[in-house]
């Protein structure tokens, strides 16, 4: 199949290595076109730049559930797939929710019959602790065909930490077309991080759903910080990091200065403009919903402060410090970071992502202006301007994630290979639906994974239903384990004459009673994942 053109990892200088870590409702933005604009008869005010971010419309729990309604279909203004909200094409609501509660989704497949399968729909529900059967995360047995509707009710356990989380179609062979180049996604936010870091809640929350489609403005990677860096960019250390292409767009000679033909937008719009005044701390919530970019996301001249990934707060496993302070955070495709910024004292700045380097055959990661940072005209009334850093305040209620867990059960090597075709492998294997599960695991359990890179590009190792435990990287143990999702596997690196593959080891937690069952494993960018860099896994 000839690739389509078109967090979780985060890396920063900690102890022995590298530390790697992924509002308001808003009026609903218009057409994608359009997004870095207001509505029609949306009232601005005093201080409201006409090119503001814009905020992704916010669906909240009734009674305990929040409801949603949407539509798969192709954007008239795109041609390409995507959601439709009420009516608007291009739109995906946020979804609120606390732990305990119940989201339902009805997604309507309304996408042009054909004789492939981009005419299906179906959900997953990333980060998400559902079960993998219906009427929840179930991607293997659900699937739409065009004029069918499918039904969820996703009941969000009590256990779930609070924190980003995203959803997203989930087709094999068309995930990369529909997520990647459709931008078909959306964020679903776990209500409750503020009750462990307090001053959150007086911060201005911005919710962003960054994609990379093939689509919008005319745009390119004109930031002026050319870097001439060509680092491993994460390759020793922690790190939650996904995120590596599959074919070489240019061998990736020239990381930091080839352009992929991919426009960068944040909730739809191209280089919006990010009020915020000087000194003040606002909370930034990142989905990397790109098939297939890293980012590597700064404000020049200020630090930001990490304090979420992958939806679970830093110091939730024991031992690991509440917030880390660095100059950027890599969030790679499918990864999320949760993060304190602070506005530039001269009043303006940027807000980008910086060049990453994916290794010698992944696909170049420029650098890229995301947004203008602007002071408004007046000093806010409200907002958090103390110059002391973030703090956690009152433990955490004990769930399992935040204690020692037990021994493994299992130890397992799970290896990432490709060939020149290109196609994709896990231990050897194309991935089919109709193969049955390459493990068979005990509910109850933790086992301990060994996953290791042969290839020299990097790759993003994603499990669905569970999060593990990221213990050490390229063999070397990281400073403070963490939890994630989604992890990049650091690619296959010379040492002498030789050459020694990436690896990590992780400590898989399958030991939820509620996760029984059938569900996948893969490689999260989305072109690897189609060509068959994907497996089954079965808790019984």
């Amino acid at each position: 199949m000839t690739r389509r053109l078109l967090i979780f990892a985060i890396v920063c200088a900690f102890a022995a290595g590298c530390r790697g870590a992924s509002g308001p409702t808003g009026a609903i933005p218009p057409g994608p076109a359009m997004l870095s604009q207001p509505a029609a008869g949306t009232r601005l005010s005093p201080d409201t730049n006409v090119n503001e971010l814009p905020e992704p419309p916010v669906v909240k729990a009734v009674n305990g559930v929040a409801t949603v309604s949407l539509i798969a279909g192709i954007n008239p203004a795109t041609g390409l797939p995507s959601f439709e909200y009420q009516g608007l094409h291009g739109v995906a609501p946020t979804i609120e929710i606390e732990p305990g509660q119940r989201f339902i989704v009805d997604v309507t497949d309304d996408l042009p019959a054909s004789a492939g399968l981009a005419s299906d729909m179906n959900l997953h529900f990333h980060g998400m602790g559902s079960a993998p059967h219906k009427p929840g995360d179930d991607v293997l047995g659900v699937l739409a065909t065009p004029g069918e509707t499918l039904h969820y009710d996703v009941h969000v356990p009590v256990t779930q930490e609070p924190g980003l989380y995203w959803y997203h179609p989930h087709v094999h062979l068309e995930t990369s077309y529909q997520v990647g180049e459709g931008g078909m996604s959306g964020a679903i936010v776990v209500l409750g991080l503020e009750k462990r870091f307090p001053r959150l809640a007086k911060m201005k929350q911005r919710l962003i759903v960054v994609r990379a489609t093939g689509i919008g403005v005319n745009a390119r990677p004109h930031d002026d910080v050319a870097e001439a860096e060509d680092s491993n960019d994460g390759m020793s250390g922690m790190g939650a990091m996904p995120m590596a292409t599959a074919r070489p767009l240019n061998s990736n000679k020239t990381p930091c200065l080839f352009y992929d033909g991919l426009n960068v937008a944040l909730n739809g719009a191209f280089e919006p403009v990010i009020t915020i005044a000087p000194g003040e701390k606002q909370f930034f919530r990142v989905v990397n919903a790109t098939g297939h970019k890293t980012l590597k996301l700064s404000v020049e001249g200020e630090n930001l402060q990490l304090v979420a990934v992958d939806g679970f707060a830093l110091d939730t496993y024991p031992g690991t410090p509440s917030t880390e302070s660095m100059p950027y955070i890599i969030v790679p495709p499918a990864a999320r970071a949760e993060f304190v910024v602070t506005g530039p004292k001269s009043g303006r700045g940027k807000f980008r992502t910086l060049c990453y380097n994916t290794g010698p055959n992944g696909d170049a990661d420029p650098p890229w202006l995301l947004a203008k940072l602007e002071a408004p005209k007046h000093k806010p009334s409200g907002g958090d301007f103390s110059s002391q850093p973030l703090t956690a305040g009152s433990p955490q209620v004990q769930n399992g994630y935040n204690t020692k867990l037990p021994p493994p059960a299992a130890k397992r090597v799970v290896v990432f290979s490709e060939n020149s075709k290109p196609r994709f492998f896990i231990n050897g294997k194309m991935f089919s639906m109709n193969a049955k599960p390459m493990y068979v695991v005990h509910a109850g359990t933790v086992e301990e994974w060994h996953v290791v890179n042969v290839t020299q590009e990097i790759h993003d190792f994603h499990i669905h239903q569970i999060h593990f435990l990221v213990q050490k990287i390229n063999g070397v143990p990281v400073a403070h384990p963490y939890w994630a999702d989604s992890v990049v596997i650091p690619h296959r690196v010379p040492v002498g004459i030789k050459s020694v593959p990436g690896s990590l080891d992780l400590l898989m937690d399958f030991r939820s009673p509620i996760i029984k069952g059938e569900f996948l494993f893969h490689c999260h960018i989305l072109d690897h994942e189609d060509q068959g860099m994907m497996a089954k896994i079965e808790v019984i």
